[in-house]
């Protein structure tokens, strides 16, 4: 039992600190300008905007640009034929590339927002597996107990785990959370390894219940 209890343990140390150490640097230390980025109007425009209704607002004037721009080009080839290759040209030249970069910046805010509600709360649940885990393990049943603290642990593991795209405030409202509760695991693990004596004497084979 103590080599298991030693081995998940570890394991799981190991994932939390590498994982809150990518997330500080993700938050402090990866560069994240480019020198282009001053001739990419719609990238500066996603990355300064504090919040999804700021994008939407930025959106609604993009795509009323495009269908004022649809508009005079229809005017403008009424009689005339033009096939795939000039609506792939529309949607690489402006103001179709800045409507269609805003949309996915849209997008991508509000998956972040969902992230965060589902980092929250399945990390509470795994927060609750792991008060009941050690209750169990303490007065009831060292393996379920612990059986229920390694699916705490996974369950911190899981939501902390990295999150690698995305050039939103929301993006970086999420690495926060993540790396606040990636903390909070690593410490909650810390209290659980010393309340349960993972790393201390091995206990009579008659105490194992």
């Amino acid at each position: 039992m103590k080599g298991l209890e030693k081995t998940i343990v570890v394991l799981a140390f190991l994932a939390l600190i590498s994982q809150t150490i990518r997330h500080a640097y993700m938050l402090w230390f990866e560069p994240r300008e480019s020198v282009l980025d001053r001739f990419d109007k719609p990238k500066g425009e996603i990355a300064a905007a504090t919040s999804l209704d700021e994008l939407v607002r930025r959106y609604e004037a993009a795509r009323k640009q495009v269908e004022d721009a649809r508009e005079e080009r229809k005017q403008e080839r009424a009689q005339s034929k033009t096939g795939e290759t000039e609506v792939y040209a529309d949607q690489d030249s402006e103001p179709y590339k800045s409507a269609n970069e805003l949309h996915s910046a849209i997008e991508d805010w509000e998956h972040k927002a969902s992230e965060i509600h589902e980092l929250r709360f399945f990390w509470m649940i795994g927060l609750v597996l792991l008060v009941v885990g050690v209750v169990i393990y303490k007065r009831l049943n060292r393996w379920i107990g612990f059986t229920l603290i390694i699916a705490a642990l996974g369950e911190f593991i899981y939501w902390t785990s990295p999150t690698f795209f995305g050039g939103t405030q929301e993006f970086d409202r999420l690495l926060w959370n993540k790396l606040v509760l990636s903390l909070v695991s690593l410490a909650l693990l810390g209290v659980v390894v010393w309340m349960i004596g993972v790393f201390g004497e091995d206990r009579p084979a008659t105490e194992g219940r």
